[in-house]
């Protein structure tokens, strides 16, 4: 049984970590991005991270891999675990086959699998048109990340609301950034989750101009923005949220 189980975590992982193809990202992406929360073994934190870096650049000249950035959690019960993600994908991608795939099972068998107790595996889609990205993302660090849920029925509600919400922040001049993807499988129903990037933990002081500061003149007053801000909340819920730190050496592919 342990020797399936270890099969069974080793295949799972394979799949997730960097044995699929980029070749279909040749057209229009339809911006899937996969989720890999790890727990790794106990005291084997810095060893995987250290082993990731090696398998990542060994790699690196497989021709179609996908290439993860590691992330770190480090607020809530999740702390001391880690996602890998990978972005900008079609769906196509995920099925591709190539020559390397037996080599690269072995290896990942060798490097990594040894150092993972646990993986759990997430789908999202991006949602540009309510989210607001810097243009680069040179040395934003630490990625806050919540998790709400869209009551049922009131996705119309919810999504009038927070498009509201974005023009406002946009033309407002808000001095931050923004993402939303809904979780598409591997997740709860109507799951959508929203990234903000911040430039280490000094990125989450309140900004100036602030969120209720630009929602207040956008909508003509404080009981406006009141009265807004509590009927739109009635159309999600908000969920469980906490900070994730980018692990530069172990997202490094060689390059």
């Amino acid at each position: 049984m342990r020797k399936y189980l270890k099969f069974a975590l080793t295949t799972i992982l394979l799949s997730m970590l960097g044995v699929c193809s980029l070749q279909a990202q040749e057209t229009t992406s339809e911006g899937i991005a996969e989720l890999v929360k790890i727990t790794p073994v106990a005291g084997k934190g810095a060893e995987l991270e250290k082993a990731i870096e090696r398998y990542h650049h060994w790699m690196a000249n497989k021709q179609g891999h996908f290439e993860y950035n590691w992330y770190s959690i480090e607020t809530g019960p999740d702390t001391g675990k880690y996602i890998a993600r990978t972005g900008d994908h079609n769906w196509a991608d995920f099925d591709a086959e190539h020559a390397w795939d037996d080599e690269a099972d072995a290896k990942f068998g060798e490097m990594i699998a040894p150092l993972v107790a646990h993986a759990e595996r997430m789908m999202t889609r991006d949602m540009d048109d309510v989210s607001h990205w810097p243009e680069s993302f040179e040395g934003y660090t630490h990625f806050m990340v919540e998790d709400w849920y869209i009551k049922n029925g009131s996705y119309g509600a919810f999504m009038q609301g927070l498009k509201k919400i974005h023009a406002a922040l946009v033309k407002g001049g808000y001095p931050g950034y923004w993402g939303f993807m809904s979780v598409v499988s591997g997740g709860h129903g109507n799951q959508v989750t929203l990234v903000s990037p911040n430039k280490g933990w000094a990125g989450m002081a309140e900004k100036d101009p602030s969120f209720t500061k630009i929602m207040t003149a956008e909508l003509g007053g404080q009981a406006e923005f009141e009265a807004f801000m509590s009927e739109w909340s009635m159309s999600f819920k908000p969920g469980h949220n906490h900070m994730v730190k980018l692990l530069p050496a172990a997202s490094d592919y060689g390059d």
